[in-house]
């Protein structure tokens, strides 16, 4: 007999299934239906109450040991799928939720969810509360407890600062860091002022920022701050120091007389005995000598 013959009926054999249960025939796991596996697993869990921790300060959402920007709504399905316990024989659950708030801190959890089990789609539902606590992220708590790893001072040579000037490196300060990278202080100090910033790496960007910004050089140095894990931690300086001209200001320089006409990240002078513009790096102007 051709033994093709015989691939019809084992398809067939292969196709029946019956619940060791009760006896239903139809898709099975395990040797039982979707019923009686229902009736014998519980395919997700979750506990009574989610406690949230929400930083008093910048509103971030701790998640999973991660400071995160986001609403309660935008990370309530993370915060689900975090705490949720599912069943070893669930292959895949997405979750649905309906949230009702009870007060300010509070909210009633609805959750359902769609499990992926053997050859099914199930469905099961919990209850729980999202309890909304306070507290304080990293970042905050240093900026809040003034730490600092790095100072940029801003100086001008051989002259005070002016209000211009001040103003125009603070508005640049106050736009500069973000996320773990912050400003947390600034002082007023003779002839200038100090800015403490949160990292190194931030106050050499700072620096190089304000020194573009205003046409200025940078200067820097470091100092042994403490020990962490056995490795030597420093704090950095950055000094930004402005040139001890401004514009409108005459130099002399290399033996021709300039008027300053512009500063930034390069300065803009005018020959005054021919009218000719050239551009020059801050740095190669430290030979330059102010005139009447």
């Amino acid at each position: 007999m051709n033994d093709k013959s015989y691939l019809p009926a084992a398809r067939s054999m292969r196709g029946m299934a019956f619940c060791v249960e009760c006896g239903r025939e139809g898709p099975t796991f395990e040797g039982v239906c979707a019923d009686d596996f229902r009736r014998t697993h519980a395919l997700v869990r979750a506990p009574e109450a989610i406690d949230l921790v929400r930083c008093v300060h910048c509103g971030k959402l701790e998640l999973g040991g991660r400071w995160v920007r986001a609403t309660v709504d935008e990370a309530m399905l993370d915060l689900i799928a975090a705490r949720a316990e599912t069943d070893a024989r669930v292959a895949k659950v997405q979750y649905t939720y309906d949230a009702h708030p009870q007060d300010d801190r509070n909210l009633a959890v609805t959750v359902k969810a769609t499990c992926s089990v053997g050859p099914w789609q199930l469905l099961d539902s919990f209850h729980t509360r999202v309890r909304i606590q306070n507290g304080a992220c990293p970042t905050c708590s240093k900026q809040k407890g003034r730490y600092f790893a790095g100072t940029v001072q801003v100086r001008a040579d051989g002259r005070p600062l002016t209000e211009a000037e001040s103003r125009r490196a603070k508005e640049l300060v106050d736009r500069s860091g973000s996320g773990d990278e912050f400003v947390s202080g600034v002082e007023d100090v003779r002839g200038g002022f100090d800015v403490k910033v949160s990292s190194n790496p931030f106050a050499k960007r700072l620096a190089r920022d304000l020194s573009r910004t205003l046409g200025g050089t940078v200067g820097s140095s470091a100092t042994l701050h403490t020990q962490r894990e056995g490795k030597d931690v420093y704090r950095s300086t950055y000094v930004v120091r402005l040139p001890g001209f401004r514009e409108g200001d005459q130099v002399e320089w290399r033996g021709a007389r300039y008027r300053v006409v512009g500063l930034g990240d390069s300065v803009q002078m005018e020959d005054t005995a021919t009218g000719t513009r050239v551009r020059v790096r801050p740095r190669e102007l430290r030979t330059a000598r102010l005139v009447p």
